[in-house]
């Protein structure tokens, strides 16, 4: 190519540099000086192709690139300061990488295989921190593969294939093709023009391919061509069943069956020992044609700011090596189920301010960035069931609006004070005095829904019947540790961490310890773990007050399967005859 350009544009010499670096060295020169250049060169220079990574570098055609230069070329995406995700897409298409690289890999597949240059992987199993990238990589790969070429062999005429992304939820769907895949094809000069049309959840290209999410359903894309499959955080899928994820997969994976080499791209937050995810990860590399990393969030995305993490660190510690550090749980569940939501949300618009009930006030904060929103709930107890009349979260990012709302429902609903997270007490904590309102800290996640539970079980609860109310305690999950500590946490997607359910659970377990102490829940003996109410105006965490025994602290979180019995209990020390009872 260098030669006829050359010849080209040089007519008056025969002569041509033997190397790279002498031809490198001709081409700079026709660059440079305006009194030198032929008339038409300077349009001409910018088709030049680069030799050796010299100069500008020319696009690859879609139909040749490699998926980095896919990526850098076409789409516009720099790995320069995310080098492990380069390193992932390199190993999934079995492109050479150079010592850095190499060194990446081995620390993302625990050095447990050799890398294979030149082999690409059919499946790939990817268990990422939070906020890495995983949504950006699965968007690249998708398409990559559903712009290649050599699919069409395998298709009848007029037949359609599909390159399928399953997602958590519908919202979840529409977002991964409106802020990602959509979002790149419509950036990209080159990939715009292959577009036909875009929809919620449905991509379209001139070839009759077709990029479509959808929700993690065993019956959704049945029947249909699948050239590409991406199972996007497949550990939470579990809106089907508990078997969900397995029941996807085995249902999608032989719509694959005419394309071979199709790939099957598995990409998640981990979850629970439980589940596709850890049966294919604890499988690893070992199985031909896959390839298996796992990384934390500074590990594959490096631009994440330390103080963020370092936050989310000590706000808990145990979601944090699972959400970051891409650690797995040892088991993990969906913490509220949909019956006993459905149950409990009964509260149909907004209720209006009661003189002389008294309200109480959970505040989630946001950092007013990202998708986090600025979230509060009150709630109150009145013949011994706790109402929550109201619920906002707020988009906006303007603290001025955010704290002028805040005063004013606070203040027509009088409620003199607020629980907000212990790690809010900056300017959270400031803002929300000069508006009127005293600040409290609230116990800790598990604390504040192991009561919300508790009540919903004992039907002594009623929750807002929203959407939003709704699909945010659905979205609450229960992590267990070795020890069995209970952890708290939330599938992240495009609504954001569910900023609604912390407010909602903090709000009901104040409401809970206000209460007049006639219309306290008793602890009932022997009855299963998961109808205990954890109320104790004393204290974040255990029961007590006169007459009522408190339960020994190791039997919540730390140590009690959740549902067993109680046969052990401790007695108020102020009682007589401080014996324990079995």
């Amino acid at each position: 190519m260098a030669l006829s350009f050359l010849t080209k544009i040089r007519k008056r010499s025969k002569y041509v540099g033997k190397t790279k670096a002498a031809r490198a060295k001709q081409l700079a020169n026709l660059r440079s000086g305006s009194a030198r250049r032929l008339p038409g060169t300077k349009e001409l220079s910018r088709d030049i192709p680069e030799i050796s990574g010299l100069g500008k570098t020319r696009k690859v055609p879609l139909t040749s690139c490699d998926i980095i230069e896919f990526a850098n070329q076409h789409l516009g995406i720099s790995f320069k300061e995310r080098p492990a995700q380069e390193v992932i897409l390199r190993s999934i298409y079995g492109l050479p990488s150079n010592k850095d690289q190499l060194r990446i890999y081995r620390k993302l597949t625990g050095n447990k295989v050799e890398f294979e240059p030149g082999t690409p992987k059919s499946e790939a199993v990817l268990v990422l921190g939070a906020r890495s990238g995983k949504s950006l990589l699965a968007s690249i790969i998708a398409l990559k593969e559903a712009l290649d070429p050599k699919w069409q062999k395998y298709l009848s005429p007029g037949e359609s294939a599909y390159v399928i992304i399953v997602a958590t939820r519908q919202r979840q769907a529409e977002m991964i093709i409106q802020s990602n895949v959509g979002r790149l094809a419509q950036l990209s000069p080159t990939l715009e023009k292959q577009v036909v049309d875009i929809y919620q959840s449905e991509l379209t290209l001139k070839s009759g391919i077709k990029i479509v999410s959808m929700p993690c359903s065993s019956t959704a894309a049945r029947g249909i061509p699948i050239l590409a499959l991406v199972l996007d955080e497949a550990a939470y899928f579990s809106r089907e069943g508990p078997r969900a994820d397995e029941a996807i997969f085995s249902s999608l994976r032989p719509r694959m069956a005419q394309f071979p080499g199709a790939k099957v791209i598995i990409i998640s937050t981990p979850g629970g020992k439980q589940g596709l995810l850890w049966q294919l990860f604890s499988e690893g590399s070992q199985v031909p044609g896959r390839f298996t990393a796992t990384g934390s969030t500074r590990e594959i995305n490096p631009v994440i700011p330390e103080d963020l993490l370092k936050k989310e660190e000590r706000r808990d510690p145990d979601n944090y090596k699972r959400e970051f550090e891409a650690e797995f749980s040892e088991r993990s569940s969906q913490f509220l189920p949909d019956d006993l939501i459905a149950k409990c949300c009964r509260l149909v618009g907004d209720i209006p301010a009661q003189p002389g009930v008294s309200y109480s006030c959970g505040i989630d904060q946001s950092g007013l960035s990202g998708k986090d929103r600025f979230a509060l709930a009150l709630a109150y107890s009145q013949a011994s069931v706790v109402r929550v009349p109201l619920v906002r979260a707020w988009r906006t990012k303007d603290s001025d609006r955010i704290l002028e709302d805040v005063r004013l429902i606070t203040r027509s609903h009088n409620c003199p004070s607020a629980l907000i997270d212990q790690y809010a007490r900056g300017w959270v904590s400031a803002a929300l005095r000069k508006v009127g309102l005293s600040v409290q800290v609230r116990p800790n996640l598990p604390v504040c829904y192991q009561n919300l539970k508790s009540l919903m079980l004992a039907s002594k609860v009623l929750l807002p019947d929203t959407i939003e109310v709704k699909e945010a305690l659905m979205n609450t999950q229960g992590y267990w540790s070795r020890s069995n500590a209970l952890s708290i946490g939330h599938e992240r997607n495009s609504q954001g961490h569910a900023d609604i359910a912390d407010a909602l659970a903090t709000a009901v377990w104040k409401a809970s310890q206000t209460a007049d102490s006639s219309e306290r829940i008793r602890v009932e003996l022997g009855k299963p773990f998961e109808h205990l109410s954890l109320l104790n105006p004393r204290s974040p965490i255990w029961g007590r007050e006169k007459g009522m025994p408190i339960i020994e602290k190791h039997y919540y979180g730390e140590g009690r399967i959740p549902g067993e019995k109680i046969s052990r209990i401790q007695p108020d020390p102020d009682l007589e005859g401080g014996e324990e009872n079995d």
